[in-house]
């Protein structure tokens, strides 16, 4: 995968339940270039990397995330 889509990856496992919105807003501000991150999301999406439900999104607990434990509220 690309640096990006493994960025975003870290982001959205840093806020678990964010929507579309907040993972492009919380992408710019660490420094995630691309134009395009909902398409980024959706590939996450197809490839079972992100899980969405309800406009929100979680990391699937697969690789590194498999034993972080989730604190939120969205949980």
């Amino acid at each position: 995968m690309t640096e990006e889509y493994d960025q975003l990856l870290e982001v959205v496992a840093e806020n678990p339940g964010a929507t579309i919105e907040e993972i492009t807003d919380l992408a710019r501000k660490h420094d995630i270039t691309s134009t395009n991150i909902p398409n980024l999301v959706s590939r996450a999406v197809s490839n079972d990397d992100l899980l969405e439900f309800d406009g929100r999104h979680w990391v699937m607990r697969t690789g590194k995330y498999r034993f972080h434990r989730y604190n939120h509220p969205e949980t």
